[in-house]
């Protein structure tokens, strides 16, 4: 059995955070984004380039944030090819 006890990325970006200062509210207003933005920016779930950088020019460590996520286009989903049934 293996015991991994070492913090999360997300642990460790929280104790930076603190140690730094910075709260969500306050670091929300100086990326001019919500707080909820930022908490799924900051979980990886909306990590934009412009965010990343952005982060990283506050100070953030990068091995902090979590990976860029590159953006979907927008549109219609393309359609599946109906392929006939050879038996």
């Amino acid at each position: 059995m293996i015991n991994d006890n070492s913090p999360t990325r997300q642990a460790q970006l929280k104790a930076w955070l603190i140690l730094h200062n910075w709260d969500g509210t306050t670091l929300a207003k100086e990326m001019g984004i919500s707080a909820q933005l930022l908490s799924m920016t900051l979980s990886g779930k909306r990590m934009t380039e412009e965010r990343h950088s952005r982060l990283l020019s506050l100070g953030i460590p990068e091995e902090l944030l979590p990976p860029v996520k590159p953006r979907l286009k927008r549109g219609p989903k393309p359609r599946l090819a109906l392929v006939p049934d050879t038996q």
